[in-house]
Order: C-alpha cells, then sequence, then structure tokens
C-alpha cells in the first residue's frame, strides 16, 4: 500500500514539475513497433488485427516484467523508482493543461485556424464547426475525456496491477488511435483495439464521472448521468462526459430527465474560460483520489 500511494504522489509530481523539453514519449516506439507489425499482416482480417494486438501487447509487457524483475533482483529502490518512472510516462496531465492552454489562448487572440489545429493536435482530429463556441466546446469534450484515458485510468490500473496495467491502458489507446485513425485499417486492426480500449476504460470511465461529480456541481452530474446511462451503457466516454458537462454546469438535464428525450438537453454555449474550468475540474477530481490515498495510507500506517 504504502509503495503504491508513494508511486502515485511521486509520479503526479514529476508530471507536474518536469520541464516540457526533458519529457520524452514513451509511446512512441509503441506506436512504430505497431506499424511495423500491422504492415505484415493482412488488414483485411479481423483475426489478423487480433493477432498483431496481442503479439504488440505481449512484447511490450514482456519487456516490463523483465526489467521490473531484475531492478527487484538488484534492490527494491530500483524497482520502486522504476515504478515511478513508468507512471510518470503514463500520466499526462501537464500535456493536456498545456495544449488545452493553446487552444485558449488562440480563441483570446483571436485565431481560430490556430485555435483548431491546437485542437487538433489535442484530441487528433479538427472541429467541425469553425466559431469559438464549438472550438471551445471541442476542447473542454477531449480534456474531459483525456482527464479520464491520461489521468484516472491509468492510476487506477497501476493501484490494481501495478506498472503493467498502467503501460497497458495507455499502449492499448495509442494503438488504439493509431489503427481505428486508419480507413484502411479500422475493420481489422482498430475492431481489436478500440474493443481492448473499451474494455480497460469501462471502470476508470464510471470513476471518472464520480470524480466530476465530486469537483463540481453533484447534483447536477448525477441528474446527467442518469439521463445518459441509457443511451451509453456500453460507452466509457457517454458517463464521463455527461457526468462532467453536468458538473461545469454546462449541461441541463432537467427536461429530459423524466423522458430520456436526447433534444431536450440544453448546452451552454461555450469559451475559453469553460476550458479553463475543465482543466480546473480534472485537476481537483485528481486531488480527490490523491487526499483519499492519503488519508488510507496515514490510517493505514497509524493501525499498525
Amino acid at each position: 500500500m504504502f509503495e503504491v500511494v508513494g508511486a502515485i504522489l511521486l509520479a503526479v509530481a514529476l508530471d507536474r514539475f518536469v520541464p516540457e523539453q526533458l519529457r520524452v514519449d514513451p509511446f512512441a516506439w509503441v506506436r512504430a513497433m505497431g506499424e511495423f507489425v500491422a504492415q505484415r499482416f493482412d488488414s483485411d482480417s479481423r483475426s489478423h488485427g487480433t493477432i498483431a494486438l496481442v503479439i504488440v501487447v505481449v512484447v511490450v509487457l514482456m519487456v516490463i516484467v523483465v526489467l521490473h524483475f531484475l531492478l527487484g533482483v538488484i534492490a527494491w529502490i530500483f524497482q520502486f523508482a522504476f515504478d515511478v518512472l513508468v507512471l510518470f510516462w503514463c500520466v499526462g496531465l501537464h500535456r493536456l493543461g498545456e495544449r488545452a492552454q493553446d487552444v485558449a489562448d488562440a480563441l483570446q487572440a483571436g485565431d481560430i485556424s490556430v485555435a483548431n489545429e491546437n485542437v487538433r493536435t489535442l484530441s487528433g482530429q479538427l472541429s467541425d464547426d469553425l466559431s469559438e463556441s464549438s472550438i471551445a466546446h471541442d476542447t473542454v469534450v477531449a480534456v474531459l475525456k483525456q482527464g479520464n484515458s491520461n489521468v484516472i485510468a491509468p492510476l487506477f490500473w497501476f493501484a490494481l496491477l501495478g506498472p503493467f496495467g498502467a503501460i497497458l491502458q495507455r499502449m492499448t489507446g495509442a494503438l488504439s488511435r493509431l489503427w481505428a485513425g486508419d480507413a484502411e485499417r479500422s475493420t481489422s486492426f482498430g475492431w481489436a483495439t478500440v474493443r481492448l480500449s473499451n474494455l480497460l476504460a469501462w471502470v476508470p470511465a464510471r470513476i471518472t464521472a464520480l470524480s466530476y461529480a465530486v469537483a463540481g456541481s453533484f447534483e447536477d452530474a448525477l441528474r446527467c448521468w442518469r439521463q445518459a446511462r441509457d443511451m451509453s451503457s456500453d460507452s466509457a466516454d457517454g458517463p464521463l462526459l455527461a457526468a462532467g458537462l453536468g458538473a461545469m454546469q454546462m449541461k441541463s438535464c432537467e427536461a429530459a430527465a423524466g423522458d430520456g428525450d436526447d433534444e431536450a438537453l440544453v448546452i451552454v454555449t461555450a469559451d475559453t474560460t469553460h476550458v479553463q474550468r475543465a482543466l480546473a475540474l480534472v485537476w481537483r477530481a485528481l486531488l480527490f483520489w490523491l487526499l483519499l490515498a492519503f488519508v488510507v495510507l496515514v490510517l493505514s500506517l497509524v493501525a499498525r
């Protein structure tokens, strides 16, 4: 327990204070490996896509297992430092904040084209509507989604399975974006990775939705979450977006609460202040779980 909480606290601190120029993209070689493996399989076959996914996942996890074991044999502190480093690579709150801030800065400067390019850097796709409100709304949605995929989910899987869980969750997401975004491979390689990614995101997404509710307007978040539950029961993004927008009071679910009519939802016109509020919501959600983990750690030490 002490090692897990300590690693999480140190990794989050590193993510906050390590300068951008000293950071590396640990998943660049995973994407390169995914591309290498995909070129050697039939892009029209789901079974080949599944086999390619298994190969990449097994190879990467075996590397992590071997390194983790060897460092543990040398000394416990080296193994602990490795765990902290892996989690630091997997948690991306600092980078998420910088990219969202780039969008907000471009919007404040009135440069819509630059803001839209920054949205693509943040979320992987351009906004359909080139207006300040649409771009700000897309940025808020991306922040809320990545608050789960880049922050809460890797912490959850690290707490459950150690560095192997955090790496598996982020690696699957990276491969999903690589293969599912490719029209030629989306029905084969993308089919397998998207389903594994959604499976790994299902529980953390609901934890994130609860976190947003606690960190924001609790009643509004739960009301919107209940309204979205039937529509998005198999989706990772549906509940956390409903709860997140409700927590920020960007969505009113009063009219839809009784009949489940999606058209009755009222969406608040977004601007740059909502981008800042979304980032603050993610930070508060993270701090809530860090504080809870710290309290549990202190109580466990006192009880000894």
